[in-house]
C-alpha cells in the first residue's frame, strides 16, 4: 500500500515507465495489491478490501494536485478500479483451480 502511494506521488520526471502504457501499469499493480491483500487476509472477503482499495485509488489520484508535474486522471483511476477487480477474480480462480487439483 506505501508503495502504491510512492509511487503515485512521485513527481513526473523521476518516475520510470513501462512500454506497457499508463492504464496497464494502474491495473496490473492494484491487481497484484488486490491479490496479496485477499491472499494475507481471506476472513476479510473481498467486498471490503476491494471498496477500500478503489476508494484509496481514488484518493492518490486527487493527492496528485500537490505532487510537481501530477495530474489527476479519472481514466487511471478506473484502471486502478479495474486492475482491483481482476486482482480478486484471479485471487478466485486460483483458489478454485488449487481447491480441485488437490
Amino acid at each position: 500500500m506505501a508503495l502504491l502511494a510512492v509511487l503515485s506521488l512521485l513527481p513526473a520526471e523521476e518516475m520510470v515507465r513501462t512500454s506497457l502504457g499508463g492504464h496497464i501499469e494502474h491495473a496490473a499493480a492494484y491487481a497484484g495489491t488486490a491479490f496479496l491483500i485477499g491472499r494475507s487476509y481471506p476472513s476479510w472477503g473481498w467486498k471490503w478490501p476491494a471498496a477500500a482499495l478503489v476508494i484509496y485509488a481514488g484518493m492518490l489520484e486527487v493527492l496528485q494536485n500537490f505532487s510537481p508535474s501530477r495530474r489527476p486522471a479519472g481514466e487511471d483511476w478506473f484502471a486502478s478500479a479495474v486492475g482491483v477487480l481482476l486482482g480478486f477474480s484471479a485471487l478466485y480462480a486460483v483458489g478454485n483451480a488449487w481447491k480441485r487439483w488437490r
